[in-house]
């Protein structure tokens, strides 16, 4: 029955693939392209992989061992998520790139440059600051960052969340520098710089994202409609550098940079095989949400759980008694299993919200305003605010289709 169900994913994925692949919308910058890369790894490829090599290190680690049937309804609710991202994101986005970067948009970007300066240099010096003060407590072993045993959500104890976070600013600031000073080698030394540090205080999205960014303003400006092979070889380096730090959390580099004897960082061990670790188990990770909502729980989180998108913007110094994730909540996952460090993903989090129809309803808004907002874009005027803006914001869904929460993008 589970092999079937694995048949049935790639059959489906194919099938959308294929009928994406014939559309005048196909191209690199559609966000149906990232879902398709997302999902066609951690929900077709991966499981398969973990099928053949019975990988079981999360369901250790999680404490718990879902049935044949979570494990086949994990199968065919993610295609099912893949079917109405898809549906509803070519419904509101179905319109080839008009590439409208002409001599005029050129002029453009010279008049704006001297504002783009100020605003780089302003944001660019708060971000650097966050950036310092998170390596510094890195490499001197400092961690803010308590997880509470109820809920597993980590909190900030000695260090305000403004501080931590203001260093992402960094990554938009290192876009710009390149698109303004096109894509010289110098202009690109600050992303560099970036990767290296960021990657050095333990954190990887941020890199990742901003290295596609870059990519996709690069390929529009060129008119190319999907990546050379050079390019997807930067970004396999890239996905190879987001699982190293993945190991030690940073150790290696800031060993490397600040000339100082690497310290061994103790992690899980979760075996030895192949992607058998945590970074793109969302397969494991959906199967511990399907063995707990509702079979355990008996309730769903119908939504509730985005709430919190009004009370983390609050420092936890102002307001001391802040609930730990969301205000409304109708159950905690740590007391059915040990769920550490778990990404929902967007059909996992559906799934969450209301079951079947979660998955539908969840996948089918993100996929509908994502279209929308790739046709605003399309087939728009296109100015340098336009392009910046589309471009800083769509690969941060490379990370956020693997949480799946609102509160990433936000």
């Amino acid at each position: 029955m589970y092999e079937v169900s694995l048949a049935l994913a790639v059959l489906c994925f194919g099938l959308v693939l294929g009928y994406f692949s014939r559309q005048p919308s196909f191209n690199a910058f559609h966000p149906l392209t990232l879902y398709l890369a997302f999902h066609g790894f951690v929900f077709v490829f991966r499981p398969i992989v973990a099928y053949i090599g019975d990988y079981r290190g999360i369901y250790v680690l999680f404490q718990f061992t879902p049935s044949l049937a979570d494990k086949v309804t994990v199968i065919l609710a993610s295609s099912l998520g893949l079917v109405a991202f898809a549906f509803f994101s070519l419904q509101t986005g179905n319109v080839p790139v008009l590439f409208r970067h002409d001599r005029f948009a050129i002029a453009e970007r010279k008049r704006l440059l001297p504002s783009a300066l100020w605003a780089i240099a302003v944001c660019g010096l708060i971000g650097a600051y966050s950036l310092a003060v998170m390596w510094n407590r890195a490499s001197a072993g400092v961690f803010d960052m308590v997880r509470d045993a109820a809920t597993g959500t980590a909190i900030n104890t000695s260090i305000n969340g403004y501080v931590v976070e203001a260093q992402l600013m960094l990554a938009t600031c290192c876009v710009m520098i390149g698109w303004l000073f096109r894509f010289r080698l110098i202009a690109l030394l600050p992303l560099l710089a970036f990767i290296v540090f960021r990657a050095g205080t333990g954190g990887r999205g941020p890199f990742i994202t901003a290295a596609a960014s870059l990519a996709m303003i690069y390929l529009y400006e060129h008119r190319r409609r999907f990546p050379s092979i050079r390019i997807m070889a930067l970004g396999a380096a890239l996905a190879g550098l987001f699982l190293l730090i993945g190991t030690d959390r940073g150790a290696s580099v800031r060993a490397l940079v600040n000339k100082t004897e690497q310290v061994d960082v103790t992690a899980p061990v979760l075996g030895t095989q192949t992607l058998e670790g945590m970074d793109f188990a969302n397969m494991e990770f959906f199967e511990f949400m399907v063995y707990a909502v509702p079979q355990r729980t008996g309730t769903y989180e119908y939504f509730a759980d985005n709430l919190i998108i009004f009370t983390e913007p609050i420092p936890r110094v102002l307001w001391p008694g802040k609930p730990i994730g969301s205000p409304v909540q109708f159950f905690k996952l740590f007391d059915y299993g040990f769920p550490i460090g778990m990404t929902r993903s967007l059909p996992g989090e559906g799934w969450t919200q209301l079951g079947w129809a979660g998955v539908v309803i969840w996948c089918g808004l993100w996929g509908a305003l994502l279209g929308g907002i790739y046709r605003r874009f399309a087939v728009g005027s296109q100015s340098s605010f336009a392009v910046l803006f589309y471009f800083s914001f769509i690969p941060v869904f490379i990370i956020a289709f693997r949480d799946g929460l609102l509160a990433t993008v936000v």
